[in-house]
């Protein structure tokens, strides 16, 4: 199993290359001259996500990192790193085909009011850096909530908060992350129709060069899909985490028992973090000839360790 301080280090490096393919793209676009509105754009997208990345390079290097959904965190930056990649690749294309840049960009944006290759990919790539945007921020805002109400990150000058407040606030976390998770399910519904109008576009493509454009944009609006995957699961597993906190977790537990040298345990027992307001009920939990029985939160358990007795 991989040790949660690599999984932490690979996000960091990743989150590195990240913010490095932002900043060459964003520098890429503001060099070239006479540049369309419609990709000018793109360099306040950039803008906008550079700081996310940066604000989740500075937690993962803290020792709250723990509490962010690393395996979304680690999906959301893969997806802003290849995204800006696959589209410096098509900026690229599309400059091979000019001599001087006037020239080129006036016929480039004549295509794009005609021609939905160029702008198909503009939008795509919008969708998926606003969908890591997203996910970036959702997990971080409900990082943030989280260390408050269990108390670990003081936002007092006192350093404490009433119960009302945490309350208040995890609720408040609850209906934004049920809003978002709705937006990314309307995202996917557009995306799919749109994949099916691309899936008819390519089968009645008139020559081979609209065909392999087209095959490529539908590659890329898979990509899009990807990322938007991995935005409404990070809404689901945050909506998760806070509902824990604010509202507890209720177990009913019965007749845990272990003979014949078995073991067995129930209820939580590599919980990772601080949970509140467990509520458990537990009854007949038994453990005969040097078998193991446990119940409720029971962490760290190493079962394949052979038992001495009764423990």
């Amino acid at each position: 199993m991989t040790e949660p301080l690599s999984i932490t280090a690979s996000v960091v490096g990743i989150t590195t290359a990240a913010i490095g393919s932002v900043k060459f793209l964003y520098t890429t676009i503001g060099n070239i001259k006479d540049v369309p509105t419609a990709l000018g754009n793109i360099r306040s997208d950039l803008q906008a996500v550079e700081p996310v990345l940066q604000e989740l390079y500075t937690v993962l290097e803290s020792e709250d990192s723990q509490v962010l959904l690393i395996d979304d965190i680690k999906g959301a930056v893969e997806n802003c790193n290849s995204a800006c990649s696959t589209f410096q690749k098509s900026l690229d294309h599309w400059m091979r085909h000019a001599t001087k840049y006037k020239a080129f960009w006036a016929e480039w944006t004549d295509r794009v009011k005609v021609g939905i290759f160029e702008q198909g990919t503009i939008n795509v790539f919008k969708g998926r850096l606003n969908d890591c945007k997203s996910t970036l921020i959702m997990a971080l805002s409900t990082s943030s909530v989280l260390l408050i109400a269990l108390g670990r990150l003081t936002v007092t000058r006192q350093g404490f908060m009433m119960k009302e407040v945490k309350d208040s606030m995890l609720k408040s976390n609850e209906l934004r992350l049920d809003k978002e998770k709705a937006r990314a399910n309307r995202e996917l519904a557009a995306i799919e129709s749109s994949l099916k109008q691309l899936s008819v576009s390519i089968r009645d493509a008139v020559n081979e060069e609209s065909k392999r454009n087209l095959e490529q944009l539908l590659e890329e609006m898979q990509e899009q899909k990807a990322s938007n995957e991995v935005f409404r699961k990070t809404c689901e597993e945050a909506l998760f985490e806070t509902k824990n906190i604010h509202n507890g977790i209720e177990q009913e537990i019965k007749n845990t028992k272990a003979d014949n040298n078995g073991r067995a345990v129930a209820g939580l027992i590599n919980t990772p973090g601080e949970v509140r307001n467990i509520k458990q009920n537990i009854s007949d939990t038994s453990a005969r000839g040097g078998s193991f029985a446990g119940a409720g939160i029971i962490q760290d358990l190493n079962l394949s360790i052979p038992s001495s007795g009764n423990e």
